[in-house]
């Protein structure tokens, strides 16, 4: 790394007039640029359009398929209204099953208004999706899961469906491409049996030791506390402490045990999730019905965690991606539904206790052992993986060592299927889950279809998470809201191994958020998501992050709370080209929020002129330990962490000297001129020449200065740096306002 020079500037010349344009970071959406509109490419789900299209698999009390129903049979809400049904057919791609489609009488289509529908006939034979998806199992799992789907695959031939094979560990891996040829699915699936997956640490058995020695505790020290209240003794009193201290190192040891239990199953919660999403989302571009076999030994949701499966389970629904979930544990020797009635007995004996002895912790402890309770049903293997298939229309396999009736009534459902689409009334799109519901007027029917959607106008090739939704609705609204100020703005760093490094800065203060106090538990909370989205100039994007500020502590802190700043960095690499950049920063508790539009442009790496990054105004510098430094950072310079400004205004007063930063990029050796001038109204006020003749090995060299400004007049100015060798020239501005 090129030590930086800190060089003092002094200016040639004054600025004397007032400038009025915008800062940088601050620049207002254009309103005379048209809205955004959805994307191509995903048939199935196009929240742009008028129709809503639902999948729906109908099967009788015994689970056989029901294929006789005409669109008469069936009803169709959401949010609980009654949406009256536009088109209906069925789809029915043979395998054996008798159809006996019925005409839809009385009918009419979305697409021909008031003319009568056609018969429901099947629709034409087409191959489907489907992705066979094993978590980290244990081997004897992993047999029983690949047995399975092997049994479901011929040993040649062609598969009606093209197939491929993924694996879970802290990663998704792709084992087996999509393939309609059977024994190269086959041949994926042996694959499977010799991985080795990195296994979680499993429960520890001494929780379930200690929950049951608590048992026992606490009814010995009621009755030895009752039976000493009417002749008091010493050994009575000393009795009563012994089991007092016990019960306290059990209660310490649970406690301790119980927090790393939560961690670890958050860790692979979000672990399987991750993986599980972007499986979902590599399928949202393919036509058609997709089909995920999901084999698990239980699906981990903790709270922590439940917004990325949340996420799942809506980017499997606007993709139109039924997800069946497998319990390949099989019989299971005991039930997880007994642990969480262990710790409920266990808290029941711990409230007994209290009241009777009063030797217990009251309030915030018991509340936390609720809390463990609600979180432990969430942890039953059959809750995460029901939910998850239950909501995308599938269905969950469990107790039970033979899976190929399970496969034979998956394929059943890739075969034969009805496709309803129905116009929503609410045409906002404001983010909100819209819930669907759909009735079949048949006694003993059972339905099987997604349970709802995200009312968001343009799709993405990236899932959208679940706290995502109601801020990327708010983007696409005109005007933009701009409820509190933000700062927001995008970097270009074209480095020679990473020519399209583009970092992000979005800045709030957090006393423009909302916050909710409640007075009885002493503690306040606020809720602030970050999103920001990358388009290119065809509106499609290409890039989208956000991130999810949970604020809260006891009320004492409110006020330090407020007098804080939300900083978000990412840092992608986008192609070249020009690129808008959409900021948007949502305060949860008051469903307000503020959005920021600039542009950026990525230069070709071809190029072969000298190059300069962005000019970055530095607010404050923090000096960082080296084993902290991230080396993939531009504004890390030496041992210092650059803070860009955003666009607050700099007074005289208390910012003499203005600090700013940029990289130059050139070939070493070649005779590299720079220029440094500060305009005002587009006039040169200034100017002095750059020395760049020391570039290191890769191109570069990095020069952070400053400039004194308490001679200048209040007012809107430009830093502009201006490179160039024999081969071309480039320059790029910074913005900066001086308000008194």
């Amino acid at each position: 790394m090129v030590t930086p020079r800190l060089i003092h500037w002094t200016l040639a010349a004054t600025a004397s007039t007032l400038l009025t344009a915008g800062v940088w970071a601050q620049t207002r959406p254009n309103p005379n640029a048209p809205a955004p509109t959805g994307e191509a490419g995903s048939p199935r789900f196009e929240t742009t359009s008028t129709a809503i299209v639902v999948d729906v698999v109908v099967r009788d009390r015994k689970g056989a398929l029901l294929t006789d129903l005409t669109a008469d049979d069936f009803e169709i809400y959401e949010d609980r209204l009654k949406h009256a049904l536009g088109s209906f057919s069925v789809a029915n791609r043979g395998a054996g099953i008798a159809v006996s489609a019925k005409k839809r009488d009385g009918a009419v289509r979305l697409d021909t208004p008031g003319a009568p529908a056609p018969e429901a006939a099947p629709a034409p034979e087409a191959s489907g999706v489907m992705a066979l998806v094993f978590d980290r199992l244990t081997s004897d799992n992993r047999s029983l899961a690949q047995r399975a789907a092997l049994a479901g695959i011929p040993m040649s031939g062609q598969l009606q469906d093209e197939t491929a094979v993924f694996a879970i560990d802290l990663q998704v891996n792709l084992v087996q491409p999509f393939s309609r040829d059977a024994a190269t699915v086959r041949e994926g699936l042996q694959k499977v049996g010799g991985l080795s997956a990195s296994q979680f640490q499993p429960r520890d058995r001494r929780i379930v030791e200690l929950q049951e020695r608590r048992l026992e505790l606490g009814p010995e020290l009621v009755s030895t506390v009752v039976a000493t209240r009417g002749a008091p003794s010493n050994a009575g009193t000393q009795a009563i402490g012994s089991i007092e201290v016990e019960l306290a190192q059990n209660r310490m040891e649970s406690r301790m045990l119980e927090i790393f239990d939560n961690l670890e199953r958050e860790r692979q919660g979000f672990s399987t999730t991750n993986a599980l999403l972007s499986v979902v989302a590599s399928l949202q571009e393919i036509p058609g019905r997709k089909t995920i076999v999901f084999f698990s030994e239980g699906l981990a949701v903790p709270p922590g965690a439940l917004a990325a499966f949340r996420s799942v389970v809506d980017t499997a629904n606007r993709a139109n991606v039924t997800i069946y979930t497998v319990d390949a544990s099989g019989l299971r020797a005991e039930s997880t539904i007994a642990e969480v009635r262990r710790e409920m007995t266990a808290t029941g004996t711990d409230r007994i206790v209290q009241n009777e002895t009063g030797a217990l912790p009251v309030g915030g402890a018991m509340l936390r052992v609720m809390e463990r309770n609600e979180d432990m049903l969430r942890q039953d293997p059959h809750t995460g993986l029901g939910d998850l298939a239950r909501d995308t229309g599938g269905f969950l396999v469990r107790d039970t060592n033979n899976l190929q009736s399970a496969f034979t009534r998956i394929d059943e459902d890739m075969r034969f299927h009805y496709v309803l689409t129905y116009a929503p009334m609410n045409q906002q799109f404001d983010g909100q889950f819209r819930e669907i519901d759909v009735k079949v007027r048949r006694p003993g029917a059972r339905v099987f279809a997604r349970r709802g959607y995200f009312a968001v106008r343009s799709l993405s090739p990236m899932p959208i998470l679940g706290y995502e939704s109601v801020p990327l609705a708010a983007l696409d609204r005109t005007p933009l809201p701009n409820a509190f100020p933000i700062r927001a703005g995008a970097l270009s760093f074209p480095e020679v191994t990473r020519p399209g490094l583009t970092p992000l800065v979005v800045g709030v203060q957090t006393d423009a958020l909302t916050y909710h106090v409640d007075q009885a538990e002493g503690t306040y909370s606020a809720e602030a998501v970050v999103v920001v989205r990358v388009r290119d100039t065809r509106g499609r994007t290409t890039y989208k992050t956000s991130q999810q500020y949970l604020l809260s502590g006891r009320l004492g802190e409110l006020d330090a709370a407020k007098s804080g700043e939300i900083l978000f960095y990412r840092q992608p690499e986008l192609l070249p080209g020009v690129y808008s950049v959409e900021a948007m920063v949502f305060d949860a508790k008051s469903q307000r929020s503020s959005a920021r539009i600039s542009t950026v442009t990525v230069p070709s790496p071809e190029s072969r002129h000298a190059r300069v990054s962005s000019v970055v105004i530095v607010r404050r510098a923090e000096t960082v330990k080296p084993g902290d430094r991230d080396a993939q950072n531009p504004l890390y310079v030496g041992d210092l962490l650059l803070y860009p400004d955003l666009g607050v205004p700099l007074r005289r007063r208390d910012d003499r000297e203005l600090a700013f930063f940029f990289t130059a990029y050139g070939a070493p050796g070649t005779n590299t001129t720079g220029r440094l001038e500060l305009l005002s109204q587009g006039r040169v006020v200034s100017s002095t020449p750059l020395a760049l003749d020391r570039f290191d090995g890769d191109g570069r060299v990095p020069q952070l200065q400053r400039i004194p400004i308490d001679a200048l007049p209040q007012g809107v100015y430009q830093l502009r740096v201006s490179i160039a060798d024999r081969h071309g020239a480039d320059s790029k501005t910074a913005t900066f306002r001086i308000a008194g």
